[in-house]
């Protein structure tokens, strides 16, 4: 009797890989971002020389003025128009680059796809007795080859459709900015595609809450997702709701293109103050996503990948705004954020970046083997000196406190569907805008621990916190200088920042945080040591950002006896580094 066993045929017949070259793509970006710097150059230079009044008059200056009235505008709009274009070219080669990267995965697929067809064909030509359980476990064979080369067509065709698209889109940037009016126009270089998606309802600018703007954003197709990031980065960019990885796409696209332009403008000696201060802030903020970027993670050797959540150099006068993360913020089992205080600018994202990495690292090591991120998110107007109006008063962590509610309200809207475990920590000056959010606006975070708190703001217990007492965790080195701040009771302290979250009355879980490095004294060293390698704190950080805060290493809490000073307990015990149940958390950090 003979069987026939039907081999599938190799598909597809060709894997061609899609057209273009990322890197001239993005030599064509640059080029035009740098056109934009001079096209912005004229219109302010020629805005500048209409007020010379005082030193030149007459018929002349009249008509410099009539003429550069109408010239500096459309100079500046034709800025803008070729800005978009720009970043259009950006998002291009970045979705290039993922294409080709998705190429290149199908054509080894295809080729062990290839190798199996090969082996089962010799392993048929070579079958001497045709019995029915060879003769099964070949058809079998053959039927899973054809469903696996099925699988491949299919993913050969969307990654196809996705090469068209990209193409498409960029087609349409360019015809959207190919005739003066449309230069001239405020939406020059945005194709239908973007300008149609940007109109149904939900889309973010509409004043939508963020779930619905995560609902906009689901029912949107790969390419219309594509469009809005290449020509709105700005909204998308800082749109809470959206996954983490829209917003990083985004905020890469403005980095870019503010990195060009400024760079050029600095280049003419044409930059003004402000935009100094903006691309100081724009190069701490890629060397902070580069470090974050080629992080390796130490318990696996894989690279988490880093994200720009945020990105706004230009805030609170030149202060700005930024969050950069470690790990995969829209996947990650554990998540946390973490709130500077006093002092904390944009250009200090490198540093803080770091902490983020150290805290990551901490879970990891310390955990139960969930996948992790950690985010710094600097998204409101800290106090600019240690000891001045802002500082001593709550004013603007009344605002942080809104402004941090909002940016985890879009952090769990954007996974309505895989909810993370979300753990809050405020540091400094933090610890009281994470008060108040947690008080005043409903904070959805799982936990929320105050580290080196000058006081809990609003809260007069840890159970007016959103999260319930048994979620608030307090991290105080009995040397830090800036806890002395926290209201110690009726008669130390009163009116400050808050009650101190480490006393005994205020029922938060205190846990150890000295440092082995301590000084004899208060001191302010000791404020900025919650982060630490090999330390107290940051292994109990870790271990409340894997879910796990009944493990911290629990400290006795601070109390204040109406006939003495306020007492820290912690002020007397040894420090220690590594102790039974703990694990080594040194990592060099990463240049």
């Amino acid at each position: 009797m003979s069987v026939t066993i039907e081999v599938p045929a190799s598909r597809p017949a060709s894997l061609p890989e899609p057209p273009g070259d990322a890197a001239q793509c993005d030599m064509l970006a640059e080029v035009l971002h740098t056109a934009a710097a001079r096209y912005e150059e004229f219109g302010e230079e020629a805005t500048r020389l209409r007020d010379l009044g005082s030193t030149w008059w007459g018929v002349a200056y009249d008509a410099y003025v009539v003429a550069s009235g109408k010239a500096a505008p459309e100079h500046s709009a034709m800025a803008g128009t070729v800005r978009r274009v720009g970043r259009a070219v950006t998002s291009y080669a970045d979705t290039l680059r993922d294409l080709t990267g998705t190429h290149d995965a199908l054509v080894e697929r295809k080729a062990g796809l290839d190798e199996r067809r090969t082996t089962l064909i010799a392993d048929i030509d070579q079958a001497t007795e045709a019995t029915p359980e060879l003769v099964v476990s070949l058809q079998q064979r053959a039927t899973d080859l054809r469903t696996d080369y099925g699988v491949l067509v299919a993913d050969h065709e969307t990654m196809q459709r996705r090469v068209r698209e990209n193409e498409d889109l960029l087609r349409q940037a360019f015809q959207a900015a190919d005739t003066l009016a449309e230069g001239l126009s405020g939406d020059g270089g945005v194709g239908e595609t973007a300008r149609t998606a940007m109109q149904q309802p939900g889309a973010p600018g509409s004043g939508a809450p963020p779930v619905q703007v995560r609902a906009w954003w689901e029912h949107l197709t790969d390419a219309e997702r594509e469009a809005v990031i290449a020509a709105y980065p700005g909204v998308i960019g800082s749109a809470d709701g959206l996954p983490a990885d829209a917003r990083d796409q985004a905020n890469r696209v403005l980095l870019d293109d503010d990195l060009a332009r400024l760079r050029a403008k600095e280049e003419d000696g044409t930059l003004s103050a402000g935009e100094r201060t903006v691309l100081e802030n724009a190069e701490a903020a890629r060397k902070a996503l580069a470090k974050a970027d080629g992080y390796v993670d130490p318990t696996d050797g894989e690279t988490p990948g880093g994200t720009l959540w945020l990105y706004d150099p230009a805030a609170f006068g030149g202060d700005g705004r930024v969050a950069v993360g470690v790990g995969d913020l829209d996947t990650a089992v554990d998540v946390s954020v973490q709130v500077p205080g006093i002092t904390t600018e944009m250009n200090d994202v490198g540093g803080y970046t770091d902490e983020a990495i150290r805290l990551y690292e901490s879970a990891r090591y310390n955990g139960d083997g969930s996948s992790v991120a950690t985010l710094f998110w600097l998204g409101y107007d800290t106090p600019e000196e240690p000891i001045d109006v802002d500082t001593v008063t709550t004013g603007r962590a009344e605002d942080g406190g809104q402004r941090l509610a909002d940016a985890v309200e879009g952090l769990r809207a954007s996974r309505t569907d895989d909810p993370a475990h979300l753990t809050v920590i405020g540091h400094s000056y933090g610890s009281t805008a994470t008060s108040y959010a947690a008080v005043d606006h409903g904070l959805a975070a799982d936990d929320v621990v105050l580290i080196g708190s000058p006081g809990a703001g609003p809260a007069d217990t840890a159970a007016d916190f959103s999260v319930g007492a048994d979620h608030v965790y307090d991290g105080r080195n009995s040397r830090d200088f800036v806890t002395l701040f926290g209201d110690e009771g009726a008669y130390h302290n009163p009116g400050g920042l808050g009650v101190d979250p480490s006393a005994e009355d205020f029922g938060a879980q205190r846990f150890e945080a000295e440092s082995v490095d301590r000084w004899p004294i208060v001191n302010t060293a000791d404020h900025s040591r919650y982060y630490d390698h090999d330390s107290e704190s940051l292994y109990n950080l870790g271990k409340i950002v894997d879910g796990h805060g009944d493990e911290v290493n629990a400290a006795a809490h601070s109390h204040d006896p109406w006939y003495w000073g306020p007492v820290d307990p912690e002020w007397f015990r040894e420090p220690t580094t590594n102790v039974p149940g703990r694990s080594d958390t040194r990592a060099d950090d990463v240049p």
